[in-house]
């Protein structure tokens, strides 16, 4: 299969593995793709290459089934290397250059003193040879991130550092380029930028047809990958189940989420457990751009997958028991162009990014949601897409639309957010995923087929 995106992180690895003692880290949540852009990226280094996965057994046992497989790739007799920094020692003193992958790092620590394993692995990447690079990946986020911090032995040890993210909704549309751009925004928002759920989709299937058979089945890869983090990484965090179902399709302030808690101990360890998911990558920030507010701090899932399990599977697992065609059109049918359209105001964000990085939009400061307060009408809220610019603020309004925007409808948004008061807008405009009906002055209109050209 044809290999998708990743264009940045593969120069990246490339240069720092082949570069003399080079060293690099790699960490992202499982299935994000770690493994497969390791072996894209080691297909143009000429190198003896070795892709070990980390065991959660004794070090020794590790070091002895990496020493097999090292030797053997050599073509030499089998010798037994007890300790890492032996193996390493020895193939400092050979003439090939050998690229060493030490994929799930972190259960290396199972069976061993965390820091130990980590001053263990300093002293090897301080002393490699420079015939040698290293690369260490692992899936726990938050063991693997904290590899780099101060605190650490391995501190700047690496050359490159890279957090894997899931693709974006640009490249996750490689899965599926002929479809029509309703279709790939749907896709997107139920199946997030994932290579392992993007690839499974069918084309020549319709949307209801592959949510049916990847999601709404309990065999397809979708529900299995989505309950796996559920029930492994979600649930091995105190009250995290609860927080993020009560969150799913939406977003929620801090103080909304306290309530939400049973007890006075859960709410005074809330931070300390926002924190567990933020750096777990499950739940993000979301901070609108011309407010410090904290009030106006919403928290929200971070992966269009899990927000749409916990939306629409979640307590419904007996449900999966009946035709899969009826439980799509019970349950999934009657709201999925709801659900669909707050991930398409992600996907506009999404876009202005991608134009400021290729410097087609030189005049974006910032991207995010706009909070606004009007005291008149006793009503306040946020745009979800806006833009901080060199000139002012930009507003748009996103509508996830069967047919293309009425002059009526942008008229009313236009009107509605004119009469804000105290707003700053210097442009407004709005997106539609089919297109407008006819050009309204004064409004900034952009086609949903401008998001994937």
């Amino acid at each position: 299969m044809k290999f998708i995106g990743r264009t940045e992180e593969l120069r990246r690895i490339r240069k720092a593995l082949s570069a003399p003692a080079g060293a690099v880290l790699l960490y992202g949540k499982r299935r994000v793709g770690k493994t497969t852009l390791i072996k894209e990226a080691l297909k143009k280094i000429d190198a003896v290459k070795i892709l070990y996965t980390c065991m959660p057994i004794e070090m020794e046992k590790n070091a002895e089934a990496l020493s097999s497989t090292v030797l053997n790739e050599l073509g030499l007799a089998p010798l037994s290397f007890k300790d890492f920094p032996s193996l390493f020692k020895f193939l400092s003193t050979r003439n090939e250059k050998i690229v060493i992958i030490l994929d799930e790092y972190q259960d290396l620590k199972q069976k061993a003193d965390s820091d130990y394993v980590d001053s263990l692995f300093r002293t090897i990447i301080d002393n490699l040879g420079e015939n040698i690079s290293i690369l260490l990946s692992g899936s726990s986020i938050r063991v693997m991130s904290a590899l780099n911090k101060s605190d650490n032995p391995l501190y700047e040890r690496f050359s490159e550092e890279i957090s894997l993210k899931e693709l974006t909704y640009l490249e996750a549309s490689e899965f599926y380029p002929e479809c029509s751009v309703r279709d790939k925004i749907i896709y997107y928002s139920v199946f997030g930028g994932m290579p392992l759920l993007n690839q499974k989709i069918d084309p020549t299937l319709s949307v209801r047809k592959n949510i049916i058979k990847l999601f709404a089945d309990p065999n397809g890869i979708a529900y299995s990958y989505a309950k796996s983090v559920a029930d492994i990484e979600i649930a091995s965090i105190n009250d995290a189940f609860i927080i993020i179902s009560r969150i799913g399709n939406g977003k929620l302030r801090y103080s909304e989420i306290a309530s939400m808690l049973a007890n006075d101990s859960s709410r005074k360890q809330l931070s300390r457990t926002l924190k567990a998911l933020i750096d777990s990558e499950l739940i993000r920030k979301r901070y609108p751009i011309n407010s410090d507010n904290k009030k106006h701090v919403f928290y929200e899932l971070s992966s269009n997958s899990l927000r749409f399990y916990f939306t629409y599977l979640l307590n419904l697992e007996g449900s999966l028991e009946i035709s899969n065609k009826v439980f799509f059109e019970h349950y999934i049918e009657p709201s999925l162009n709801t659900f669909v359209s707050y991930r398409f105001e992600d996907i506009a964000c999404s876009w202005f990014s991608i134009l400021s990085k290729k410097d087609k939009r030189n005049d974006i400061l910032r991207i995010g949601s706009y909070w606004y307060n009007n005291p008149k009408n006793r009503k306040n809220g946020e745009f979800d897409v806006a833009l901080e610019t060199k000139t002012g603020y930009e507003i748009y309004e996103c509508k996830f639309l069967e047919q293309p925007a009425s002059i009526s409808l942008i008229k009313d948004e236009k009107r509605k957010a004119e009469e804000i008061e105290g707003i700053r807008i210097a442009r407004f405009g709005m997106i539609s995923s089919s297109g407008f009906e006819d050009k309204v002055e004064g409004v900034i209109e952009i086609e949903g087929k401008e998001l994937y050209s």
